[in-house]
């Protein structure tokens, strides 16, 4: 089971109606209102241990616990904790929801939805042909979004990533930096919070 902790709340948004929860979130940091030794900075030293660059970890239960006192303790936030799939692989978390599909690097990280769709159409130099593609491309795929800015479907995810790859080999960089190809289409489930924050 591959577990991201995020913030629950997308930083990028297009409009009231379509809130982003995908894979490219801010994830927890260190808790200085306590000591060291408090709860939710020994998790925070386990979700570093275990979770390394990719933020990745497995242990559901601590997962949930961590996500539970970050809440607690950064009253501005809104963690939760997701389940990321391959996008044709069910979730082994019990009562999952789907939130949608993302297409991110690696299955967990940055990602093209957020990273291309998830503003609005460039103005400038309107007859740039790359720029008249990436917009058609936005506006194509963009409505195919659900209120949680992802894809409902792993069709539309894929064909979107296609049309990403296919564009982006006319013009290196145009999207990211290096080949598309490691970014996949990912499963993205809301894994239910513990009850009374136990774990």
């Amino acid at each position: 089971m591959n577990l991201l902790i995020l913030n629950g709340l997308g930083y990028r948004t297009v409009s009231p109606n379509c809130q982003y929860r995908g894979t490219d979130r801010r994830m927890a940091t260190h808790c200085d209102t306590v000591p060291d030794d408090h709860e939710i900075n020994r998790l925070f030293k386990w979700f570093l241990k275990e979770g390394g660059e990719s933020g990745v970890v497995h242990d559901v239960l601590k997962a949930r616990r961590y996500a539970d006192l970050c809440n607690q303790y950064f009253p501005d936030k809104h963690f939760e904790v997701i389940e990321v799939t391959d996008g044709k692989t069910t979730p082994e978390n019990s009562a999952p929801q789907l939130l949608g599909f993302d297409i991110s690097a690696n299955g967990f990280g940055s990602s093209l939805i957020s990273l291309a769709l998830l503003h609005e159409p460039t103005q400038k130099i309107p007859e740039e042909p790359m720029i008249v593609l990436t917009n058609l491309i936005r506006e194509h795929f963009r409505p195919r979004l659900n209120k949680f800015g992802l894809f409902q479907t792993v069709a539309d995810a894929s064909d979107c990533r296609r049309a990403m790859i296919a564009l982006q080999s006319f013009h290196p960089n145009l999207y990211e930096g290096g080949d598309l190809a490691v970014f996949t289409v990912a499963g993205v489930y809301l894994v239910p919070q513990s009850v009374n924050g136990a774990a």
